[in-house]
């Protein structure tokens, strides 16, 4: 193809308090040949939805035969197997963590994929909004364009993760980002339209969160974490890592 999608999100939240969200990322995803993997990935993602649909039969068929009343960890379980499905790094748990990795290693199993990120400590005064006259979607347009212009190789057509721009905004993402030479064209999307997207928000999550731990910013010591940290270490294991080493040098 000569024109490949590029698929962009973002973590964090620019207009938080540093204290409540130090560390702010922006990651992108290269598909060269989107003809040869996305029924893959689409398979995968139908059977964990049919998985939860089973779940949520199970469960019901569990409470007919008996006369108690449904517990509460019944009617989240069930709840959560109503919604649809989206793959995010923030609802990793220990009931679908495997789910989450049979996506990711269908991700690696595709070696002409690339995943490139922009993560920095909000703390640190390159990162201050001050330098945007403290107006977050300048920033964040400003974030986006430095992480395409200084890793793209190819001419692209960027998907970006849906932000809504600002009533009285004078720049826009899609002017920002076509005026790389390597941006044919831009769109914003919302991520459940969009399985790359979604792996999008799953690798930036694991780039940001071990980063946060490295730098001291996550306790490490509740359930979720643990389930997260099992996540990025297969991550870890699959780009031949030890579980010590940080993703990134500075971390």
């Amino acid at each position: 193809m000569k024109v490949c999608p590029v698929f962009v999100d973002e973590t964090g939240v620019l207009s938080e308090s540093v204290k409540r969200q130090p560390i702010y990322g922006i990651g992108m995803l290269v598909v060269p040949d989107v003809r040869e993997i996305t029924d893959s990935f689409y398979r995968v993602h139908f059977n964990f939805s049919s998985a939860l649909t089973s779940q949520r039969n199970r469960i019901r068929k569990e409470i007919q035969t008996r006369d108690t009343a449904p517990t509460l960890r019944e009617v989240d379980r069930m709840m959560h197997s109503t919604r649809h499905h989206e793959y995010k790094f923030s609802e990793v748990t220990r009931y679908n963590l495997q789910q989450y990795v049979d996506i990711l290693s269908l991700y690696f199993s595709f070696p002409g994929l690339e995943f490139h990120s922009l993560i920095m400590d909000r703390h640190n005064a390159g990162a201050g909004l001050h330098k945007w006259n403290n107006e977050p979607w300048e920033a964040y347009t400003y974030f986006a364009k430095e992480l395409l212009a200084h890793r793209l190789t190819r001419d692209v057509f960027a998907v970006v993760d849906l932000q809504g721009t600002p009533r009285k905004a004078t720049v826009y993402l899609e002017d920002v980002l076509c005026s790389i030479s390597q941006v044919k064209g831009c769109l914003r999307a919302t991520s459940d339209m969009s399985i790359y997207l979604q792996l999008v928000d799953l690798l930036l999550g694991c780039v940001q969160f071990d980063f946060k731990v490295h730098m001291g910013y996550h306790d490490i010591a509740s359930r979720r974490a643990q389930e997260k940290l099992q996540l990025i270490g297969f991550v870890k294991s699959k780009l031949g890592m030890s579980q010590d080493e940080a993703f990134l040098p500075d971390g």
